[in-house]
């Protein structure tokens, strides 16, 4: 369970210290006051993308810890090399500059192992979620979820890798197969191309480097010999005018001090001048033009460039891999019968597998499908839908990692009304009904701890919205360690709740501010009644509040 949620400086949340119990929460608030934030703030703790807009004004960062009762997580823990603790703390911290940390017991986790973490601890409803929950990737989990089939999805994954692996392989080889047979000598050309420029022994910097430095050689030699004759140019050289300026101070020396440091200030000169000017020198001799290298630099440079561009690789030590790929796919083509023999062996021996794993997955879905659907009718039922029917459909499909089926549910509401696709013949208040029943039956069969649905209660009301209530108080109830908390907007639900939470906003005319803040009581009572009266409660609707909360 939740036992705690802290948000500062998140969005216009400037702090929130929230402590939870078991059982069923419920948040309200009028449309506008932030309930959207604090999901958000929930979502950035379950390892959703962090968006720097979601850093207030209160600073430069934005931080939201939680405190979890998951003992059944320890495992998981240990596997990732975390710290094991009585509880779960989970902290986020969103930077202004872009970055995000996130501490996992004190010790610092990546956003991946956050968002791994958070699934087996919380499950969430989103508002758009409706649609999403019934696309294929949702249903097959949803099966392999209710039926336990790790071991079994395990084998077809394994299965799946083994096939695609030789089916890439078969079609390579029967790709080069359906080739000419002058591309042999093509292949051949290449790599003689490719020997040629002799790349195990290519330094490719030190070949530029000795490149740059003949093209510019004239240059380099008439500046360095102009160097050299401002140095040791005779009576107009610098060596000879700083020998002037010594010996003029020769007849003074001992006299005065600060005349003797001059003098061995021109003496140091005079020797780091001479040693510049050997070094001079010696650079007008090495840095000579020699057309004959450059040239053939230039030929072995230009070869490396023409090959690189050919091959479409930016380094030298691609066209390494590219002489490598070659050599392998020449040595191939001359085994390239028994290759391919050997291959379609392979292929049709994986595929044989695949669907044996296949049918195994597929079976176990259809079975999982059938309890799911004996479990799901009667909370239908609970949520005034006696009527409901439904049923899995599971059409073949190309095989991927999910599977070779493509889950679908069918459904009628009314008596008479045939079975079709869910997602077509629902209305928004059954599709919610339905998502609350599958999450219901799920949330035993998963026993994660936090259950969080946003406005899962769309579209009903009434006495409908009453037992959706329920519904979710019954969720909560299911375990001593599991909650449930849900956002709505519905008097019948929230009416439901054993903990009551409103989300304010507030201003002062200059900022403004969400608050959430903890209902009892008589506050409870008036919550309520304001969201079947509006802003003006009246007597009755203050009374109606309290029966709601007296028969829940």
């Amino acid at each position: 369970m939740l036992r705690r949620l802290k948000i500062q400086n998140h969005a216009l949340i400037h702090e929130a210290d929230l402590s939870f119990e078991e059982g069923f929460h419920v948040f309200t608030g009028e449309t506008g006051s932030g309930k959207s934030i604090l999901l958000g703030a929930v979502g950035l703790l379950l390892g959703d993308r962090a968006d720097t807009s979601g850093v207030g004004l209160n600073g430069d960062r934005a931080v939201i810890e939680g405190e979890f009762v998951a003992p059944s997580l320890s495992p998981w823990l240990e596997q990732h090399d975390l710290p094991d603790a009585i509880g779960i703390a989970i902290r986020r911290e969103v930077l202004r500059n872009g970055r995000s940390r996130v501490f996992i017991n004190d010790a610092q986790a990546t956003v991946s192992q956050l968002r791994e973490l958070g699934s087996l601890l919380v499950s969430l409803h989103k508002q758009d979620d409706v649609g999403i929950t019934f696309d294929r990737p949702a249903l097959s989990h949803v099966l392999d979820v209710a039926g336990n089939h790790s071991a079994v999805k395990t084998t077809y994954l394994d299965a799946y890798r083994a096939w695609v692996s030789a089916k890439t392989e078969l079609d390579a080889l029967e790709a080069l197969a359906r080739k000419p047979s002058g591309d042999v000598h093509y292949l051949q050309h290449q790599i003689n191309e490719l020997e040629a420029l002799r790349l195990h022994t290519l330094d490719w910097e030190t070949l530029n480097a000795e490149l740059s430095t003949l093209q510019h050689a004239n240059q380099l030699h008439e500046g360095i010999s102009l160097a050299a004759n401002a140095c040791d140019g005779g009576e107009s050289g610098a060596l000879h005018r700083i020998e002037e300026a010594r010996r003029a101070l020769a007849n003074v020396q001992g006299v005065d001090t600060d005349v003797d440091e001059v003098i061995e200030r021109l003496l140091s000169v005079r020797i780091e001048l001479q040693d510049l000017t050997d070094t001079l020198w010696q650079l007008q001799e090495r840095k000579q033009p020699d057309p004959n290298r450059l040239g053939q630099l230039e030929s072995t440079h230009d070869a490396v460039v023409r090959a690189m561009r050919k091959h479409q690789v930016d380094a030298p030590e691609g066209l390494m891999s590219k002489l490598e790929a070659l050599n392998r796919q020449l040595q191939a083509i001359g085994g390239l019968e028994e290759s391919l023999t050997n291959a379609r062996v392979e292929h049709d021996e994986t595929w044989q597998a695949l669907e044996t794993a296949g049918a195994a997955l597929s079976e176990a879905r259809r079975v999982a499908g059938e309890q799911l659907t004996a479990l799901v009718l009667p909370k239908l039922n609970d949520l005034k839908m006696p009527h409901a029917r439904m049923a899995w459909e599971m059409p073949r499909c190309a095989p991927d990692d999910m599977g070779m089926e493509a889950p679908e549910i069918w459904f009628a509401s009314n008596p008479g009304s045939p079975l079709l696709p869910l997602t077509k013949v629902a209305s928004g208040g059954e599709r919610s009904r339905f998502m609350l029943a599958l999450k219901s039956v799920l949330a035993r069969i998963q026993s994660t701890p936090v259950i969080v649905l946003d406005e899962i209660d769309t579209g009903v009301s009434g006495e409908v919205a009453t037992h959706m209530g329920r519904a979710m108080k019954e969720m909560a109830q299911a375990s001593q360690t599991q909650q449930v908390l849900s956002v709505t907007h519905l008097p019948q639900v929230a009416a439901q709740a054993e903990h009551h939470w409103e989300v304010q906003k507030t201003t002062d005319g200059a900022s403004t501010l969400v608050q959430v803040v903890s209902l009892k009581d008589e506050h409870r009572h008036q919550a309520i009644a304001t969201m079947l009266s509006g802003e003006n409660v009246t007597s009755e609707a203050l009374g109606q509040a309290k029966q709601l909360m007296a028969s829940s």
